[in-house]
């Protein structure tokens, strides 16, 4: 029984942002918490994407505080100013579905965790 035919839907969080004046009081969290409550009131749904671009570490802990866990590196998935920047596809999977979650991406997942957590207390 493959993803195809147990869930119909998937979610994608296209676009998650704040000015400045309104960060940190929990407004992402709240947003982002909105559409999980959807996700898991809609059965035929397994999975909740998002990209996130490398350099927003802020966002990518929010997003792993609240269920998700990366997928890959996607290389030069924005162009800002007619430069190229590389992302992060980030997934929460929900009714049973395991998506990409396999041996090897639960200890890369934990691997590139450690790595970040070692590089932002080198920049610390």
């Amino acid at each position: 029984d493959g993803y195809e035919s147990r869930y119909s839907q998937m979610f994608y969080i296209m676009t998650l942002g704040t000015s400045r004046e309104f960060r940190r009081i929990g407004l992402g969290s709240l947003l982002v918490k909105r559409v999980i409550d959807l996700v898991e009131r809609t059965h035929d749904c397994g999975a909740l994407y998002l990209h996130v671009i490398t350099y927003n570490k802020t966002a990518m802990k929010l997003y792993e505080r609240l269920g998700f866990m990366f997928i890959k590196e996607i290389k030069d998935y924005y162009t800002i100013n007619s430069v190229n920047f590389d992302c992060y596809l980030f997934a929460r999977y929900f009714h049973g579905n395991w998506g990409h979650r396999t041996s090897y991406s639960i200890i890369s997942n934990y691997v590139w965790r450690s790595v970040e957590a070692i590089r932002n207390f080198i920049a610390f």
